[in-house]
């Protein structure tokens, strides 16, 4: 993974660090958490979980980090299951992972920002995560 930045290059390799406009209640450390990307039409991307987690820190951010955009807070997530074809490919049409559709089956619609789930459907969605690229 890319780690040129001094920020990152605090944490351990494993480590995703994920820009917020502002921090919730909901997001200490501790939570499990699920990095939805929402759909691209200029991409032809659908959207899709493209990770799990557990949520290590937040904080404000004191330094310049992101290449786009103003995200003045951050949360480190230990990854738990990434998709091999995440990691490996830049073009998101390649990747596997949970998409819109199968999210349908727990009665789940992926919406903009912080979203609560039941603790079974996390481990149900985590669970499809690791098995995605093992069928």
């Amino acid at each position: 993974m890319n780690r040129k930045s001094s920020f990152i290059r605090r944490f351990d390799e494993g480590i995703f660090i994920w820009g917020t406009s502002r921090l919730y209640s909901v997001e200490g450390p501790g939570s499990r958490v699920f990095l939805y990307l929402s759909r691209d039409k200029e991409r032809d991307f659908d959207g899709c979980i493209v990770l799990s987690g557990v949520i290590k820190e937040t904080g404000e951010l004191k330094e310049k980090y992101w290449p786009e955009g103003e995200w003045p807070h951050y949360m480190v997530i230990k990854v738990s299951e990434i998709p091999k074809s995440v990691l490996e490919n830049k073009d998101p049409k390649r990747w596997k992972c949970v998409t819109r559709e199968e999210l349908k089956k727990f009665n789940f619609r992926p919406l903009p920002g912080i979203q609560k789930l039941d603790d079974k459907i996390g481990e149900e969605i985590e669970k499809m995560l690791a098995n995605i690229e093992k069928v």
